[in-house]
């Protein structure tokens, strides 16, 4: 397809404004960049990216956009972890960074956001409220909520324990893929029951929809108790999860692991002495200080009659920041000091440690690359096992880097294909179009393109995430 860059900016300027349209190649190509360690090519790189101001001018990019058939690539903040960051298909970048409204309605029990708010804002819009924001990224100084909603992300926090930001959502104002404005859901506390286009919208990836502004319920802030355990090896955690779930324990808020490898570089970066192998951090809530402190010693004795090393309730705020950091500087490590290469899987609880060891030995044998290390850390008490192939270097050809990428991807899934698992926390197009085919058969795979091809005839938005393109 041909596109004169002078007659596309003169459009869309017309629509949100010259100042909010950017043809120049050093503004493009920064769109089009994510965190993935292969090199980006031509079709990545968008003609165009706009900053419309509301539903309307979206409205009217999208109508503009269908008639000339051009994709368009919805852009919150471009944190995802598995390429849904990275526009497939050359085209126009739609970022909502100017959708930044936030109405909060302690009378009728929900607030409203535009999509573009970041969710460090938006938390500390909601403290005077004493509110819960339960979506947890370790990205959210400028990750947004719009984003979040369309992924349906709870990050940090175990589902079992808060569930998904969905379950929260009230109703959404989006933009059909064709240009029209919609509303939808409740300005109830009572969420619809039937048939209901937010639970359609909520995860649908930027698909079926761009999302605008979201209206989601207050939640009361809990009180928490953060305890941390030492183990011998990551096994011994795995075996505290399933044992937690066998024996009816509510599950934490949070439940963070480090592996050996990942708890002696984080340890370290913090200041903190060598653990002897295998860390876990968790922090449970309550409604009252007193239900917390009795459901955190509670917590207390099942880790002492489990395999742990040393367990302990963590009283103080310093300690528990720097234990907290300590699994946030071991990803910085990996993801500053080499190419890495993750994986999410997220089995059957029962399955858990057979799932683990089989990503990891995968991952030790992978047929794209020799001898690459293997690290895990991440969110275990959902479950979810991210295992990272780490290779201390940064200079690996780009197809090897797409070759190892692919590999980690179809091994993964087949162990969450084996043991009933599907990703929970980074999305699943994009990166598993093939495994939604292999997970549920043709027919699913077929119904989600159907409902795709109803709402969006001419495959605008996000085209090639379905797909699953690189």
């Amino acid at each position: 397809m041909s596109v004169n860059p002078k007659k596309l900016h003169k459009a869309l300027a017309g629509i949100v404004g010259g100042a909010n349209v950017f043809t120049d190649p050093p503004t493009n190509l920064v769109y089009a960049k994510d965190v993935m360690p292969y090199d980006l090519e031509e079709h990545n790189i968008p003609y165009a990216v706009v900053r419309p101001a509301g539903s309307a001018e979206i409205g009217e990019v999208l109508k503009y956009a269908n008639q000339c058939e051009l994709p368009v690539h919805i852009h919150g903040s471009g944190t995802s972890l598995v390429g849904l960051a990275r526009p497939k298909a050359k085209g126009i970048v739609l970022d909502t960074a100017r959708l930044q409204e936030i109405e909060i309605f302690p009378e009728r029990g929900y607030f409203e956001a535009g999509a573009g708010v970041h969710l460090a804002k938006l938390r500390k819009a909601l403290a005077p409220h004493k509110a819960l924001l339960p979506i947890f990224p370790g990205s959210e100084l400028v990750a947004t909520i719009g984003g979040s909603v369309a992924v349906n992300t709870s990050a940090h926090a175990v589902d079992a324990a808060l569930g998904k930001p969905g379950d929260y959502v009230l109703g959404l104002e989006a933009v059909l893929p064709t240009g029209e404005v919609i509303q939808t859901g409740t300005h109830s506390l009572r969420k619809p029951a039937g048939v209901e286009a937010t639970k359609l919208l909520v995860g649908s990836e930027g698909l079926l929809g761009v999302i605008t502004k979201l209206r989601m319920r207050l939640v009361p802030a809990p009180h928490t108790a953060n305890l941390v355990a030492y183990y011998r090896r990551t096994e011994d955690i795995l075996r505290t999860v399933m044992a937690m779930y066998g024996q009816g324990l509510n599950p934490p808020m949070f439940f963070e692991y480090l592996d050996e490898e990942s708890a002696r570089i984080g340890f370290e970066a913090v200041g903190l002495h060598q653990p002897r192998g295998a860390v876990a951090m968790m922090s449970l809530h309550a409604e009252g200080p007193a239900g917390c402190r009795e459901k955190a010693a509670r917590f207390l004795e099942f880790l002492r009659q489990g395999p742990a090393l040393e367990a302990h309730i963590v009283e103080g705020a310093a300690e528990w920041d720097q234990v907290w950091s300590s699994r946030a500087e071991a990803g910085n490590y990996v993801y500053r000091r080499g190419s890495t290469f993750g994986s999410e899987v997220t089995p059957r609880v029962d399955k858990l440690e057979e799932a683990f060891q089989e990503t990891r030995a995968f991952i030790l044998n992978l047929e794209s690359y020799p001898s690459p290390q293997f690290i895990s850390f991440g969110h275990i008490g959902a479950p979810t096992i991210h295992g990272y192939a780490f290779i201390p270097t940064k200079d690996i050809p780009s197809e090897v880097k797409k070759a190892i990428t692919l590999e980690v991807r179809e091994k993964s899934e087949a162990i969450n294909v084996k043991y009933g698992g599907c990703g929970g926390e980074w999305g699943l197009t994009a990166q598993r179009a093939s495994f939604l085919r292999l997970r549920y058969g043709q027919a699913y795979y077929q119904m989600l393109v159907n409902i795709k091809k109803a709402l969006d005839p001419k495959n605008i938005l996000n085209r090639g995430n379905l797909e699953g393109l690189l």
